[in-house]
Parts: structure tokens; C-alpha cells; sequence
């Protein structure tokens, strides 16, 4: 990849821009070096299209059904597929089984950039919702009864929306740019919208907001109680033991004896 890269420069001009404000001007002020542009590169290069079978059911998490894509709306998707994580074979089920009811930007977004509150947010309605009966955690929860697809734990800046949907114009433009663009204009461009995002720095830190941020019995980057939990459901996400097993593993390539575990 050659230097020239770093002084590519990708002009959004969208007017009058009243939605996902905040992604728009951080991709628009981002500075791309050639450290990110190599990710890209290297990413665009090794990807594959994954084919997902239109009726599939995954039957652990556990005995549920239903639609497979709960955001369609989610600018992430005009790219990624709705089961997006998939190349960490001991987190991708664990990770995937969140998509269905919290946003890619929760997890995604870069938290030093700005101070955020998450809150259930429809994507189809484009509005904050209040309920106490979303969160769905506890041994007595029939699984066979499938959660709505809508609303999603979600990030706000000032009490609104800072990411993008499909239908915003900048989110548009970005496709259509997209579309448009040879090999060389792409890795510049996708290194240019993933900036805003925790990911991108290096390859081999974790992608992503760790578990253990929401997953804590201490400190959770979650309001809770906000989110209309209940006390015992504070408790059994504070707990969680998925997230204290994953804990123990710096990499993907890492093995444990159960006597490590344990400890």
C-alpha cells in the first residue's frame, strides 16, 4: 500500500444534515493513517460474501426463531450481514446473540470521542422508547416467545440518535460513493467510515467494547435501571458468567487448562 494513500481525501457535502450530525463530522474530520489504511486494505482483501440461508432458525439462544435480520435500517448492514461476528470462533455466538437487541454503535462507537447515554431506541420509528419489559434475562424467560426486532440498545448524544441509518442522506452518499469507487478509493473510504469506531486502531487489540464495560457487578457502562431492568436482572447481567470465562483469554489463540479457569 503506498504512502499516497494518507493524502486521500473523501469530500462529503451533504446539506442540511439533521441526523447521525455527530458520525457525519467525524468522518468528515477524521485523519486516515497509513496504519488504518493497511487494515482496510488487508480486510477488503480477505473478504468473503457469506450466503445466509433465508429460513435458518439457531436454536441456542436458545429455542428461539423468528426473522434472522432485526436492522434492516442499520447503515452497518449495507455492508455487514445481521449475524456480523464471525471470524472469533469462542465470542462470535455469544457476540451475535446482542445483535438482536442492541445497536453495532454500542459497542462500536470510539467512547473518547463524546460522553453518551444508551437508551432503547426504534430504528423504524427513528424514536427513544420507554419500557420496562425489553430486556430479556432470567431462567424463567420462554425463549419460544421472541422479543420484538425493535427497539435496540442504542448510543445518544444530547438525547439524540449520533449514528446513521439507511435512509439519512450522508448515509446515501456513502453508498452511492461506495458503488461508484474503483479498488484504491474503497480501502481509502472504508478506513474513512470506520474511524469513528473502537476497531480500527490495530488488528490485533480487541474489536469492540470488552464484555466485562456492561457485563460488571461494579461499574456498568449501562444504566440498568434506566434501561428498565429489574433488580435481579441487574444482577444476573452484573454476574453474567459468559463474560467472566471470556475474561480469561487474551487472544483467540490462547488455551486454558480448567485449572487456569478456576483461578
Amino acid at each position: 500500500m503506498k504512502a499516497f494513500f494518507i493524502f486521500f481525501v473523501f469530500m462529503f457535502n451533504v446539506a442540511n444534515a439533521s441526523e447521525g450530525v455527530w458520525y457525519q463530522q467525524q468522518v468528515e474530520n477524521a485523519v486516515v493513517t497509513q496504519k488504518m489504511l493497511d487494515i482496510s486494505a488487508k480486510l477488503l482483501r480477505e473478504h468473503k460474501d457469506i450466503e445466509i440461508q433465508e429460513k435458518l432458525a439457531i436454536p441456542a439462544f436458545h429455542k428461539q426463531t423468528g426473522e434472522l435480520d432485526t436492522a434492516p435500517q442499520s447503515f452497518c448492514q449495507t455492508c455487514h450481514t445481521p449475524l456480523p461476528h464471525q471470524k472469533a470462533l469462542r465470542t462470535r455466538t455469544f457476540n451475535n446473540m446482542h445483535v438482536r437487541y442492541i445497536a453495532c454503535e454500542t459497542c462500536h462507537i470510539e467512547k473518547a470521542n463524546a460522553t453518551l447515554t444508551y437508551r432503547w431506541f426504534d430504528m423504524e420509528k427513528h424514536a427513544i422508547v420507554q419500557s420496562d419489559n425489553l430486556l430479556r434475562i432470567g431462567k424463567n424467560i420462554d425463549n419460544e416467545s421472541q422479543r420484538p426486532v425493535n427497539p435496540k440498545i442504542a448510543p445518544l448524544l444530547h438525547n439524540e440518535r449520533l449514528f446513521l441509518l439507511k435512509d439519512d442522506a450522508f448515509a446515501k452518499k456513502i453508498a452511492m460513493q461506495w458503488k461508484a469507487a474503483n479498488e484504491t478509493e474503497k480501502v481509502a473510504l472504508h478506513a474513512k467510515i470506520h474511524a469513528p469506531l473502537n476497531w480500527q486502531k490495530t488488528e490485533d487489540t480487541p474489536q469492540g467494547t470488552p464484555c466485562q464495560d456492561c457485563h460488571n457487578d461494579k461499574k456498568s457502562m449501562l444504566d440498568l435501571n434506566a434501561l428498565g431492568a429489574t433488580s435481579r436482572q441487574i444482577q444476573a447481567i452484573g454476574t453474567h458468567s459468559i463474560p467472566r470465562f471470556l475474561a480469561h483469554y487474551k487472544n483467540d489463540q490462547q488455551r486454558m487448562t480448567i485449572r487456569e479457569m478456576l483461578h
